[in-house]
């Protein structure tokens, strides 16, 4: 899990309150991949399903989804020892992807906090910039929804899909919401303001001195702080933007305007 962004551990924090000790039905399971397998077939996208009792998801990809760039052997996976689908998040432009971490981490705060029946009628959208096979970026439709409770009451699968938007249109943001189902209301997230604060202010003066070329040492004397203090702001930003190394950390800021 090494450069796994902080947006990413609070939501791994938040699966880790399920605690599952239920006897669960593996039909139940294979009967939820049938149906991502017959939803991609239909909708030529992707769908994976989180299943939290073991730490693994199960992904289901159409043969022609060139607008998620996906490798020929990336369309192939099935099963992934991970309930993160990091080869899916590396192709989403890193301001999106900020972003969506955000609404993640709010709407499984929210749902998993809730009572196991009404969690299920809750959905989180949002539209996403996804580097295609043709290296440009198209917008992607992204929806995350709880689908299966434990007996005792406690999440156990998380459906998550991708699917090519039909507006290409650009705009700012990921319109991120949360649908409520049963009461037919739609809830808008305004996420830019706090995507914009994932970085301190020291960090972005430490990384605005990593892009001239400067040295820690170097660094260390302009900001009047120990070469320690910025190795560990150096650490933070790579951890914080999910790169591993500072020249991906200065792509992905410029990226996401953080400099």
């Amino acid at each position: 899990m090494s450069n796994m962004d902080v947006l990413q551990k609070e939501i791994e924090d938040v699966y880790d309150s399920q605690c599952i000790t239920d006897v669960l039905d593996p039909c139940v399971v294979e009967r939820r991949r049938v149906f991502i397998r017959s939803l991609t077939a239909m909708d030529g996208g992707c769908a994976v399903i989180s299943d939290l009792s073991v730490r693994k998801s199960y992904v289901a990809v159409h043969p022609h989804t060139s607008f998620l760039g996906l490798t020929s052997d990336e369309t192939q996976l099935e099963v992934i020892d991970s309930t993160d689908e990091d080869y899916i998040y590396r192709r989403i432009h890193p301001e999106d992807l900020v972003e969506k971490r955000l609404l993640e981490y709010k709407y499984f705060k929210r749902t998993f906090a809730m009572p196991a029946n009404e969690r299920l009628k809750l959905r989180g959208r949002c539209r996403l910039r996804m580097m295609s096979g043709k290296g440009t970026y198209q917008y992607v439709d992204n929806v995350v929804q709880i689908m299966e409770n434990t007996p005792s009451g406690n999440v156990w699968l998380i459906f998550c899909s991708y699917s090519l938007s039909a507006d290409q249109h650009t705009d700012q943001g990921i319109c991120a919401t949360i649908t409520h189902l049963e009461n037919a209301t739609v809830e808008a997230l305004w996420l830019g303001d706090e995507h914009h604060r994932i970085l301190s202010q020291r960090e972005k003066e430490v990384l605005g001195c990593i892009r001239t070329g400067m040295q820690s040492k170097e660094i260390a004397d302009v900001l009047h702080i120990s070469v320690n203090t910025v190795n560990r702001h150096r650490q933070n930003i790579l951890e914080k933007l999910s790169v591993g190394n500072s020249l991906e950390a200065c792509r992905a800021a410029e990226l996401m305007n953080l400099l």
